[in-house]
């Protein structure tokens, strides 16, 4: 069963679905990319192909991301990984309370999204997919900031303040230091965050763990051939590691 779910994150409306399963049944809560929402092509097939599997899903879009009446509020360029963090420890609350006693939970994270996830150190989790993840993210060159703002080739723009914060945070000291089990999933034609970024991720891991590099995919999973992939490669994952 899926319904619509609102909770707040640093004064700022969140808006969501979340995939109910059974009681007490394990749930995964998702954190979308950069410049993405709940809506990305994977999210909406993630949650219907783990709710087949009797795992619940909570897909939700993070502040200043979305369209139309289900945007979350905020702004874009006001975005940073605290932030990030805070959206995704508030949906964990939020799906908390939705699904009382689930007690078992994975998240999924897609590029800086897989950064959310592991960057979050939300002991409540204990199962990671990270598909698509950068391990660091470099500031801009000088000349490619204008006033303060970097300006991404979609339009969009972040302020300095994002580049900052990431700097902050050791993405791969926070899955090294993941007791679960952890699964690494990218595409060797993304062009947008390099394998190796998987690989290093990989190589950190201490618990159970997989490296799947999908060939011919790009960031996105674009071709429906490369995005079942990587749905059935979590939903395989999840049903081992949250039952």
């Amino acid at each position: 069963m899926e319904r619509p779910i609102e909770f707040l994150s640093g004064g700022c409306r969140i808006r969501g679905n979340v995939h109910l399963a059974a009681p007490g049944a394990p749930c995964v809560v998702m954190s979308h990319g950069l410049e993405s929402s709940k809506e990305g092509d994977k999210w909406p097939a993630l949650a219907a192909a783990l709710g087949r599997a009797g795992i619940g899903a909570l897909r939700f879009s993070h502040r200043g991301c979305g369209q139309g009446p289900e945007a979350s509020e905020g702004a874009f360029e006001d975005i940073t990984l605290a932030g990030r963090i805070a959206d995704f420890r508030a949906a964990l609350d939020a799906v908390a309370s939705a699904a009382p006693g689930a007690g078992r939970w994975g998240a999924i994270g897609s590029s800086f999204g897989g950064m959310v996830v592991a960057g979050a150190r939300d002991p409540r989790v204990r199962a990671l997919a990270l598909l698509a993840t950068p391990a660091i993210i470099p500031a801009p060159a000088p000349q490619e900031v204008v006033d303060g703002y970097h300006y991404l080739q979609s339009g969009n723009r972040l302020r300095m303040a994002f580049f900052h914060d990431v700097a902050r945070y050791d993405i791969l000291a926070a899955v090294r230091d993941f007791q679960g089990p952890v699964l690494v999933v990218h595409g060797d034609q993304d062009g947008v965050v390099p394998v190796e970024q998987a690989l290093r991720l990989y190589g950190v891991a201490r618990g159970p763990k997989r490296l799947e590099v999908i060939p011919g995919a790009d960031h996105l999973f674009s071709a429906p051939e490369h995005r079942e992939r990587v749905v059935a490669l979590c939903v395989e994952w999840f049903k081992a590691y949250l039952f």
